[in-house]
C-alpha cells in the first residue's frame, strides 16, 4: 500500500496543511480528484525526498516529460525552500549568478545577478505554484530510512510523521533523492563542540548562534565574534555588523573573495537592453546564461592553469575596493592555496570589503582555541572579549543521501563502497538517482542536466517494459583502480569525507560512464546525453 498508519483512515494531515501558513500557498486546497495520494491501493512511480531547488526541479521535469508518472514529493520541514526556508541569518544571499543559479525553464528576473535569501524563497514559491508542484508536496515527512526489494522491485520508504508523532511507509518503484551535500542540522555545532570552555562561556551569559536556527534578539549594545571564513561569514558580517556595537571576524585561513554586484552595472545594461529590445527577454536570458556560464569557466580554468595570474588578479580587484586600506587587510585576505582549489566566495557589491575598509568590523586571521568566560581564546593565547559567538564554519557532508539508511535486499548501503555512475547513480543500487550539482558554477546547472537525464531514463524503461535500473560493473572494471569523487577541491570538511577510515564519499574510475565530471558543464552535457543502453546499465 502507499502508506501504513498507525492514525484512524482520513486524508492525511498534510494535506489538509497544504495551504495554511507554512507553505504561502494562496490556491484552495487540492481535492481528491487532482490529488490521487491519499488513495491508499495507489504505489507510486516515483518518490522525490526534499522540496529544495532540486526537488522542486526535478518536480517541474518529471511532470512536464512523464506525465503519466505518478509521484509525490516529501519534505521533512513545514514548507519547500530547504536551505533557503532553514537559513534565516541577516544577509543571506545567493553565492551564483541568479541566472545560473535560478531554473532554466523559470529564469529569475532579468538585469539580477545576485539575490537575497528570501527573495529566492519567493522565487522558488512562485515556481511551484505556477506549476502546481505544491500539491505533490507532504509536508512535515521526513524519511529515515529506504530498502530496495529485488522481488517486489520496489522501494520502500519509512517516514517519521510531525517530527516522529508517528510513522508511515511509501512505496515507489523510483527514488530521486534531492537532499544535497551538507547535514545542516549539525553544522557549526559538532565544529564548536570540540573547544573547551563553552560552559563557561554560556554561565557568564554568552551566547553562541548557528546560522540555520537563527534567533539572534537584539544586538545593538553586543560585541559579537563571527567564527568562519566562507560564504556564510562573507554575507553575514556586512549585515551584522550593522546590528551591533563591534564585530570581530575570526577566520582559521583566508578565502579568496570576488566582488560582484548584485544588479547589473551601466555597461552590461547597454549592452543587454538592445538584446532585449531585438530578440525579446527570453532570447536575452537565454544569452545572458549562456554567456555567464563560459565566462564562469572561464575564471576557474585561469585560477588552474595560471594561478600566479589569478592571484595578481584577485589582489588587484580588492585594491580597487580596500584603497589605502589594502596594504593592513591584505595578510587576511591573501590564502595560502591557489585559487579555486577551494571555493571562491562573491562579495555582493563589495559590502564585505567595504565593512572592513570602514571599520564596521575587523578581521583576525588565527585558529579558535577554547572559549573563555569573557569570550575566546586563540591559538596564539590572545582573548577577543564578546558577548555572542556566531558559527559560519563547520560544514559537514552527508554519509548518505539526506542521511538516510538505505539498504538493499536487506544489506545496508554504504557510500564509500560503491562507483559513481555518470554522477547520477551507484552501481549495485536500482532505481536510485541522487542529485548532485556542482561546486565551480551554480549548483543548477548540473541538476537540471540530471533531471533531464532521469526522466530520460524512465521513459526509456517504460518504453522498453523494464520497471528496474541498475548500473553494474564489467568484469574487468571491478578491480579497476578508484579515484577520489572529486579532485584539485581541498576544503577541510572535503578532504574529510573524502579519505582515510571515515571516507564517506563513492569513488570513481578513470572513464565513462564511472565517472563524475562535477568541474566540468561541458563534459557533463555529453556524458549524459550518452546512449541509455550502454552495456553497463542493466534493465528488468
Amino acid at each position: 500500500s502507499l502508506r501504513q498508519s498507525t492514525e484512524a483512515p482520513g486524508p492525511p494531515s498534510s494535506f489538509r496543511r497544504l495551504c495554511g501558513a507554512p507553505c504561502g500557498c494562496h490556491h484552495p486546497p487540492p481535492t481528491m480528484a487532482e490529488n490521487p495520494y491519499p488513495i491508499p491501493s495507489k504505489r507510486l512511480d516515483v518518490v522525490i525526498i526534499g522540496a529544495g531547488l532540486s526537488g522542486l526541479g526535478a518536480a517541474y521535469r518529471l511532470q512536464t516529460e512523464c506525465p503519466d508518472h505518478s509521484y509525490a514529493i516529501l519534505e521533512g520541514r513545514a514548507s519547500l525552500g530547504g536551505t533557503w526556508d532553514q537559513f534565516k541569518y541577516p544577509g543571506i544571499r545567493s553565492d551564483s549568478p541568479m541566472i545560473c543559479f535560478g531554473f532554466g525553464f523559470k529564469p529569475y528576473k532579468p538585469y539580477t545577478h545576485l539575490a537575497e535569501g528570501r527573495e529566492i524563497l519567493e522565487y522558488m514559491r512562485q515556481v511551484a505554484e505556477e506549476n502546481r508542484l505544491d500539491r505533490r508536496i507532504l509536508y512535515h515527512r521526513k524519511v529515515t530510512s529506504m530498502s530496495w526489494d529485488s522481488t517486489a522491485r520496489v522501494w520502500a520508504l519509512d517516514v517519521d510523521v510531525e517530527n516522529g508523532a508517528r510513522r508511515e511507509r511509501v512505496e515507489a518503484s523510483f527514488v530521486i533523492a534531492c537532499t544535497g551535500y551538507y547535514e545542516y542540522e549539525r553544522a557549526g555545532v559538532e565544529e564548536l563542540a570540540r573547544f573547551p570552555g563553552r560552559e563557561d562561556f554560556e554561565a557568564a551569559g554568552g551566547r553562541i548562534l548557528h546560522p540555520q536556527f537563527w534567533q539572534a534578539g537584539d544586538l545593538r549594545d553586543k560585541t559579537v565574534v563571527v567564527v568562519g571564513s566562507g560564504a556564510t561569514a562573507i554575507s553575514i558580517v556586512p549585515s551584522l555588523a550593522k546590528q551591533c556595537r563591534k564585530l570581530v571576524m575570526v577566520q582559521r585561513s583566508p578565502t579568496y573573495i570576488w566582488c560582484w554586484p548584485r544588479s547589473f552595472s551601466l555597461a552590461l545594461t547597454l549592452l543587454f537592453a538592445p538584446l532585449h529590445l531585438l530578440l525579446g527577454l527570453a532570447a536575452m536570458q537565454t544569452i545572458h546564461r549562456q554567456s555567464e556560464i563560459w565566462f564562469e569557466i572561464f575564471l576557474h580554468t585561469l585560477c588552474l592553469k595560471l594561478p600566479r595570474m589569478a592571484r595578481a588578479i584577485f589582489a588587484l580587484a580588492q585594491w580597487a575596493h580596500l584603497g589605502a586600506s589594502f596594504a593592513a587587510l591584505r595578510p587576511h585576505l591573501t590564502p595560502k592555496y591557489d585559487p579555486w582549489t577551494q571555493r571562491v566566495c562573491l562579495d555582493a557589491d563589495g559590502d564585505f570589503l567595504a565593512t572592513l575598509r570602514t571599520g564596521g568590523a575587523s578581521i583576525v586571521t588565527c585558529a579558535l582555541e577554547r572559549f573563555t568566560a569573557r569570550g575566546v581564546q586563540l591559538a596564539d593565547g590572545s582573548e577577543i572579549e564578546c558577548d555572542v559567538v556566531v558559527t559560519a564554519t563547520g560544514l559537514k557532508l552527508v554519509q548518505s543521501p539526506g542521511n538516510i539508511e538505505i539498504s538493499v535486499d536487506g544489506t545496508p548501503m554504504k557510500l564509500r563502497e560503491h562507483v559513481t555512475y555518470r554522477g547520477a547513480m551507484l552501481n549495485d543500487v536500482p532505481n536510485l538517482v541522487h542529485t548532485l550539482g556542482y561546486l565551480n558554477i551554480a549548483w543548477t546547472l548540473r541538476a537540471e542536466l540530471m533531471y533531464k537525464w532521469t526522466c530520460r531514463l524512465l521513459n526509456h524503461m517504460r518504453a522498453k517494459g523494464a520497471t528496474v535500473a541498475v548500473p553494474r560493473l564489467r568484469p574487468e572494471e571491478v578491480s579497476a583502480p578508484r579515484r577520489r569523487l572529486v579532485e584539485g577541491f581541498t576544503p577541510t570538511y572535503f578532504l574529510r569525507a573524502l579519505d582515510g577510515f571515515a571516507r564517506q564519499l563513492p569513488s570513481r574510475s578513470a572513464a565513462d560512464p564511472w565517472q563524475i565530471h562535477i568541474q566540468d558543464h561541458f563534459k557533463d552535457k555529453v556524458q549524459l546525453a550518452a546512449p541509455l543502453d550502454d552495456g553497463v546499465l542493466h534493465y528488468y
